[in-house]
């Protein structure tokens, strides 16, 4: 008899990378190097970079051939200006979707031009 495993909890090490896909290398590349003022810190051919951030944490672009292409979101990335930098973003080619704030913070909801979702937070 197997012991049942779909109801034990599966021991995580903390979150390795966060990936968006894209329909075109080359242009999200220039759109998030230009925004966050970043460059690669690892490459594979031509459907995959990574970069790390300056807190360590990862962010990648992915382009699988194979694969169907399915926006997604969620990432936050830490800006000092989120006001600046939702007006870079509609100069690179990004759209602005909502902006929310509070006592503590403000971020903008931003479309990357794929239609992946991400937010630019500045904490007070």
């Amino acid at each position: 008899m197997t012991a049942n495993t779909t109801h034990q909890p599966l021991p995580t090490r903390g979150l390795d990378f966060f990936i968006l896909q894209t329909t075109d290398m080359a242009r999200s590349r220039a759109f998030f190097e230009a925004l966050l003022a970043i460059a690669p810190s690892m490459e594979y051919k031509d459907f995959y970079v990574e970069y790390e951030l300056p807190d360590g944490s990862t962010f990648a672009i992915g382009r699988d051939p194979e694969a169907e292409f399915m926006p997604t979101g969620g990432i936050v990335f830490g800006v000092e200006d989120a006001t600046d930098a939702r007006a870079r973003v509609e100069a690179l080619g990004g759209s602005y979707v909502k902006q929310y704030g509070g006592e503590h913070c403000t971020a903008a909801w931003c479309r990357d031009p794929d239609g992946n979702v991400f937010g630019l937070h500045q904490r007070f």
